[in-house]
């Protein structure tokens, strides 16, 4: 985590401008299940960015919505929304392979129905893409609106994530990324099969492919540290669903082939698990309290500066007392999950895997 610290600090903020930058030709592709209630807002956000018309599309793919998301597309009437329904078997993978297909776009971008961004968006991606080249971007997915203390623990969590994730690929070692900012140029997707291999899969549609793309492209994927690159989603509101989550997110991790990944989800699980049952052995026998208190105090004070520094980036409220009071339970929480993802299913838009 010191190593993530630093290489967040170094990783360069990107400030873009788009004067006399080529304009790429770019297709969003939205794969959207039951999204009734988000579709709009999203396509909204999409049609207002500041990029010309011509050079972008979105492509929203319906992934057998059983409620009224395609009606509901279909009435904004927005020109460069194409709405195309997935055929044969379905499924978040099989969705973007599919607007894949059919984009025009020499640059892919993926998100999310229930997702917000600025409309500097897509320039900013554009100014960093036309910079660096790379065979794919990894763009800041960070949480809004937080009211509660649980949606704030959950924004804490998310932005620490997004910060790692650029830390690690500061060092050409990417250990995460999100489908809900996820660039990636059209030729790189077709180049390594796109989900060819991960296709039975539930989840991971997004590190996956990273991986692939990263293993036969090295040092061609990057990060776009920038607060205009960023997208936003709003925090779960029930703790099962935050729980369902997480689990589905923990569960792929078995499926990683990257030892350094592995190695690195290992070593979070066992830092949490010893630090509980240190706990618990104090408890019981009245000893370890020392360890206990040595291991907390490093684990917690790096876990703040990287927050800290995320927050100050990316203008967000540090909420001190919050990340404090949570990094109490945190890490039964982190050992629960570890030990229950292998053994529990989740379910995603009403599916099971």
């Amino acid at each position: 985590m010191l190593l993530y610290l630093i290489g967040w600090k170094k990783t360069p903020t990107f400030s873009f401008n788009s004067d006399g930058i080529p304009e790429a030709a770019i297709s969003i592709i939205v794969p959207v299940r039951n999204e009734e209630k988000n579709i709009q807002s999203i396509l909204s956000s999409l049609s207002k960015q500041a990029y010309p018309k011509n050079k972008y599309e979105v492509i929203v793919v319906d992934d057998f919505s059983e409620d009224n998301t395609i009606a509901a597309a279909k009435a904004l009437n927005i020109s460069i929304i194409k709405i195309i329904p997935l055929s044969g078997k379905g499924g978040k993978k099989n969705a973007i392979t599919e607007g894949v297909k059919n984009a025009s776009g020499d640059l892919i971008v993926t998100t999310d129905a229930d997702c917000e961004m600025g409309d500097k968006w897509l320039s900013a991606i554009n100014s960093f893409y036309q910079k660096e080249k790379p065979k794919l971007m990894v763009g800041p997915v960070l949480l809004k609106a937080e009211k509660s203390f649980f949606q704030i623990i959950q924004s804490q969590e998310i932005t620490v994530l997004t910060a790692c994730a650029g830390a690690a690929l500061y060092y050409d070692m990417p250990i995460l990324c999100s489908g809900a900012n996820l660039i990636y140029e059209k030729e790189a997707f077709l180049a390594v099969n796109g989900y060819e291999g991960n296709d039975s899969i539930p989840s991971g549609d997004d590190v996956f492919l990273m991986f692939k793309i990263h293993k036969q492209f090295p040092k061609q994927v990057k990060y776009v540290k920038s607060r205009d690159g960023a997208v936003y989603t709003h925090p779960a509101t029930a703790l099962d669903a935050a729980l369902n989550q997480r689990n589905r997110w923990a569960s792929k991790t078995f499926s990683y082939e990257d030892m350094i990944v592995l190695a690195i989800a290992l070593l979070v699980f066992l830092t949490n698990l010893f630090l509980v049952l240190f706990f618990l052995l104090f408890l019981v026998k009245g000893v370890g309290l020392i360890l206990f208190l040595l291991l907390a105090g490093m684990k917690i004070t790096v876990d703040y500066l990287i927050l800290n520094s995320a927050n100050a980036f990316f203008s967000k409220k540090n909420h001190t007392a919050s990340f404090f009071l949570i990094s109490i339970f945190y890490p039964v929480y982190v050992s629960l999950i570890g030990f229950c993802a292998p053994f529990t299913g989740y379910s995603w838009k009403g599916r099971k895997p």
